[in-house]
Formats: structure tokens, C-alpha cells, sequence
């Protein structure tokens, strides 16, 4: 647990946390996955601290969203949504979504979405999503979002009884307006 503490204290220094976002597996029926980025006290000026959810109501339906905060600017905003998981085989999960953004006085509609898992060798994954932002209080199109993240499986031994599995996820963003961020997070299924 002490190692943990550390890389979450010296990653931050490292990366222009921006945040890890979702990817295409389900979580299942009744499961609860929590994927969590930290920008302590704003460190990183163009930073984010997240946390994203997803909560399965079936096993391809899930409820899924985050809250985060913006150092650069204090904005704090918040998005949920319904997504549906509607391929899975061996090597792929394609799952697709819809929902609404608040951020400061605006809502915004996600739509469509691609969300999206590659499944590697010994539980590792590349995942991520392609978004459509709308900004729907001024009827305007803000552009796609890009995401992919390298996924990579560890144990959280003090947690170990309570947890499903956890990962450590590295990746890029791209938001609407083109500018490309390095990422990371810690995902935790319980």
C-alpha cells in the first residue's frame, strides 16, 4: 500500500493528468468499477482529478459517469449517461453510450459514442473512446474526443478481498478542441 501511496504522490509531477476516461467492457451485473486520477492541489496546471464510475444494471447496461475538477481554470463539471456493451468476443468490447455533461453554466450531449477494449495477454488492455461533444445550451457542435489508454493489471493486497481486479491505466486525450494530453488512472472493479 505504501508503494501505491508513492506513485500516486510522484506521477502527477510526470504527466499532464488530465484523466482516464472509459473504455468498452461491461462491468457487470451489480458491479461497481471506480477509475480515479489525481492532480494533488492543482500541481499541474492544465491537470484534472477525476473520478469515473460505472455501475452494470444488466450485464451489457451499465450506468456509467465522472465528476472532475480543471485546475487551470477551478472548473468543476460532471457527466452520466446509459452504456450498452453490444459486442464482446475474445479479443474485442464495443459498447456505445449516451449522455449529458454539466460544466459551469452549459449542458452538453455526448453522442455518439464508440467505446472500445482490446484485450491483450495476461489480463492487459488497450481501451478508450470517440466522442461527439454538442454543446446543446448553444446549439453547437464542439468537436470529437479521442482516448486510449495501455491498461496493465496489478494488486492492491490490502483491498484484495473486496476487489474484482485492478489496473493502472496510461493513455492519451484528445478533447474537442484538438489538444492532445497524456493520461493516466488507477481502475478498481469491486
Amino acid at each position: 500500500m505504501k508503494k501505491l501511496y508513492i506513485l500516486l504522490l510522484i506521477i502527477p509531477h510526470f504527466l499532464h493528468a488530465t484523466g482516464g476516461y472509459d473504455n468498452g467492457s461491461p462491468v457487470g451485473d451489480g458491479k461497481l468499477e471506480l477509475d480515479f486520477t489525481l492532480n494533488p492541489g492543482n500541481v499541474i496546471e492544465y491537470g484534472q482529478s477525476y473520478i469515473t464510475w460505472n455501475y452494470g444494471l444488466t450485464d451489457t447496461l451499465a450506468f456509467h459517469g465522472y465528476v472532475s475538477h480543471e485546475a487551470r481554470d477551478s472548473t468543476n463539471q460532471i457527466y452520466y449517461g446509459l452504456k450498452y456493451t453490444f459486442f464482446q468476443n475474445d479479443s474485442w468490447d464495443l459498447s456505445t453510450a449516451l449522455g449529458f455533461r454539466h460544466r459551469e453554466d452549459e449542458t452538453h450531449i455526448y453522442a455518439p459514442q464508440l467505446l472500445y477494449t482490446y484485450k491483450l495477454p495476461n489480463d492487459y488492455d488497450i481501451g478508450g473512446s470517440i466522442l461527439d461533444v454538442y454543446d446543446i445550451t448553444d446549439a453547437e457542435n464542439l468537436g470529437i474526443t479521442y482516448d486510449i489508454a495501455l491498461r496493465v493489471p496489478f494488486t492492491l493486497s490490502l483491498l484484495q478481498p473486496y476487489i474484482e481486479s485492478s489496473k493502472l491505466a496510461f493513455g492519451a486525450f484528445r478533447n474537442a478542441s484538438g489538444k492532445l494530453y497524456p493520461t493516466y488512472s488507477i481502475d478498481i472493479k469491486f
